[in-house]
């Protein structure tokens, strides 16, 4: 009598492997681990901008301080400049006379 186990290996024997096959798998693999988002980030676009040499310094040095990423730092500062511009917009600066009637 036969076991299952000595079955599946009679079936490995008869069977080449194919190893371009196995390491596309497991590449595909690799990549579906890498690409899962942790948290609540969403994706982001690709932005070019050139900054003075001063700048990139201070955002490295508070990156550094923060323990992130100089490109997540930019992305943070984008993000809260735009907060500020959006909040900016909707509460000016000029003062405004409510008048009744």
């Amino acid at each position: 009598m036969e076991t299952y186990a000595q079955r599946l290996q009679k079936r490995k024997e008869g069977k080449m492997s194919n190893y371009d096959l196995d390491e596309i798998e497991r590449e595909r693999d690799r990549n579906a681990f890498a690409s899962v988002n942790i948290g609540d980030e969403k994706s982001e676009a690709v932005v070019t901008v050139e900054l003075p040499d001063d700048v990139i310094l201070r955002l490295s040095l508070q990156a550094h301080e923060r323990d992130i990423t100089l490109n997540k730092m930019c992305g943070i500062v984008l993000k809260d400049s735009l907060k500020n511009l959006e909040y900016r917009y909707e509460h000016q600066t000029k003062p405004q006379v409510l008048k009744e009637y």
